[in-house]
């Protein structure tokens, strides 16, 4: 009951059009419920209806680093060009940030590359204007010097990852996260997702077009409580679900 009128309250307060909510205690997922409307007519989301997570999107991209340096494919503390030859910057410093800085937020990268970072289609090239972006800046701090958060920091690690798995990073996060977690309903949008599909924002009774964030490895990944309380499950069980 009090967890129903905490949502509620927050939807009001915000004016946010729908909310789905999920709790894990004692490694099991003890409520879920939807809250809302997904259409101007009042239906409420579905436990299937997706939600755009944003930046918990990290989470995916920092298991799969640690994955692979599990198998010893990847040292934290190695140079980024050493599994990205391409990357470059203006200041030669550059060649001191490592796989741990981009991860901790203390490479010294400018910040966040936001052109075609949302849009309604995909665009896949995105990454690649990330590094374009990257050669023509210079480094704000030395590298490792402070923590700022950096949203290029993680496109850069998913850049990694892709790399050293020789996989799109959505495919391999499908791969190594999603499915052996059976997170079955968390996907990154590489198409327009098909209508009803996730909740929209509804403006003036009408529901808007669903916003897309091309950063998959920073904040892309749309998925649904349940698959969410799948992935709290990890943290809240030492790693094992």
């Amino acid at each position: 009951k009090a967890g129903r009128k905490a949502v509620r309250s927050a939807l009001k307060e915000t004016k946010a059009t729908s909310a789905s909510v999920a709790l894990v205690s004692g490694g099991k997922t003890v409520w879920s419920q939807t809250f809302g409307r997904v259409n101007k007519a009042g239906k409420k989301p579905s436990p299937t209806t997706k939600f755009g997570v944003g930046s918990v999107s990290k989470m995916l991209t920092t298991i799969a680093v640690m994955q692979l340096v599990d198998q010893g494919k990847v040292s934290l503390d190695d140079p980024v060009v050493r599994y990205v030859p391409d990357f470059s910057m203006l200041s030669p410093q550059y060649r001191q940030v490592t796989v741990r800085m981009l991860l901790n937020h203390s490479a010294g990268f400018p910040g966040t590359s936001f052109s075609a970072l949302w849009s309604h289609e995909p665009i896949p090239s995105y990454v690649d204007g990330v590094l374009a972006g990257l050669r023509s800046s210079h480094l704000k701090t030395t590298p490792g010097a402070m923590n700022v958060y950096c949203n290029d920091c993680f496109s850069m690690a998913g850049v990694v990852v892709e790399r050293v798995s020789d996989m799109p990073f959505h495919d391999y996060v499908r791969a190594n996260i999603l499915t052996p977690l059976r997170m079955t309903h968390s996907s990154y949008p590489t198409s327009v997702p098909r209508p009803g599909a996730v909740a929209p924002i509804i403006q003036g009774g009408q529901p808007q077009p669903i916003e897309i964030t091309n950063a998959f490895a920073t904040g892309g990944l749309m998925s649904t409580s349940r698959d969410m309380a799948q992935l709290a499950k990890v943290f809240t069980g030492d790693g094992v679900v």
